[in-house]
């Protein structure tokens, strides 16, 4: 599910500015980076509405690769360090399409990978 790089969306760029978001403090912050980003872009106008589900299916991601060896997507340790393999890539995109249809598959498969190194592999 992968776009070229060089054509980012509005979705790609909202979940750039959420991605460090780690507490609810971090909003106004996150915000004013949205902001930025979706006007520098020329991506259109900032959406609270969007946002906020666009918001949510990232604190959902951000949850299920906390539970680490908890989540059913942990596939096991691929070595003695963590790896991306640990996890079910296919079955989590799939689960994630589904609990979250107001987002785009693009969207979420190109997300995903990020998420995976900064909430998970780091």
């Amino acid at each position: 599910m992968k776009k070229k790089k060089d054509t980012p969306t509005y979705e790609d760029e909202v979940l750039v500015g959420l991605a460090y978001e780690f507490s609810v403090s971090d909003h106004e912050e996150s915000e004013r980076k949205i902001k930025r980003r979706l006007r520098e872009k020329k991506l259109g106008p900032y959406d609270q509405e969007k946002i906020d589900v666009i918001r949510k299916f990232k604190n959902n991601v951000q949850k299920e690769l906390g539970k680490f060896n908890k989540s059913k997507f942990y596939a096991g340790a691929h070595g003695k360090y963590a790896d991306m393999q640990d996890w079910d890539f296919d079955a989590l995109l799939q689960y994630m399409i589904k609990k979250h249809p107001d987002v785009s598959k693009v969207a979420i498969g190109n997300f995903l990978p990020f998420a995976i190194y900064l909430y998970y592999l780091r």
